[in-house]
């Protein structure tokens, strides 16, 4: 069976950062998502790609002090390994709103279209969509009328219960598929 994994990384981030200060600080905010893909598509089925879903941290970073201004250059080295790496393909959506209340823009629906795209063209048996966010249910729907299997791993205490009933399976994340992803091991 083909695998695609879709990861909607902020709804990741702000999930992985909640728990770090509330129970468990070595779980890391920097982590390979190949490695969480090759660990959620096992051995027995095949990967055939990672869609990962982000937005570039603000430009008002570097205005706000050093520490923001190291957060912003680690960000992005992090997005631009991502992007060398085999398999994934990065999608960035855009901030909006005022400097002190910015929202993410078109990452859910970038999500969606692809999911729905690749369903329809063929090129997955297995769709697993990491997140917690009920906005992908209209997509999981839409994508098992293609006779698509789609799959949520998602975090503790955070599921939407509908996307719960939409999908075939869901699986909660564990510690162990996240590993740190080394910023230097890619040239570039």
């Amino acid at each position: 069976m083909k695998v695609a994994v879709f990861i909607d990384n902020s709804n990741v981030f702000k999930s992985i950062s909640r728990i770090k200060r509330s129970s468990d600080a070595f779980w890391p905010s920097l982590y390979d998502p190949l490695f969480l893909s090759q660990k959620l598509a096992g051995n027995n089925r095949e990967l055939v790609s990672v869609n990962f879903y982000c937005t570039l941290p603000p430009i008002t970073m570097l205005q706000e002090g050093e520490n923001m201004v190291k957060k912003h250059n680690t960000s992005k080295k992090y997005y631009s390994v991502i992007e060398k790496m085999p398999l994934v393909e990065v999608k960035y959506g855009e901030l909006a709103g005022p400097r002190k209340d910015l929202k993410e823009k078109n990452l859910d629906t970038q999500l969606t279209a692809d999911v729905i795209v690749g369903a329809a063209s063929g090129k997955y048996d297995v769709a697993i969509i990491v997140s917690n966010d009920g906005d992908y249910v209209s997509a999981v729907e839409a994508v098992k009328q293609f006779g698509i299997k789609v799959e949520v791993v998602f975090f503790k205490d955070g599921l939407s219960m509908a996307l719960r009933r939409a999908c075939d399976l869901t699986r909660r994340v564990r510690r162990s598929y996240f590993k740190l992803l080394d910023l230097y091991k890619f040239k570039g």
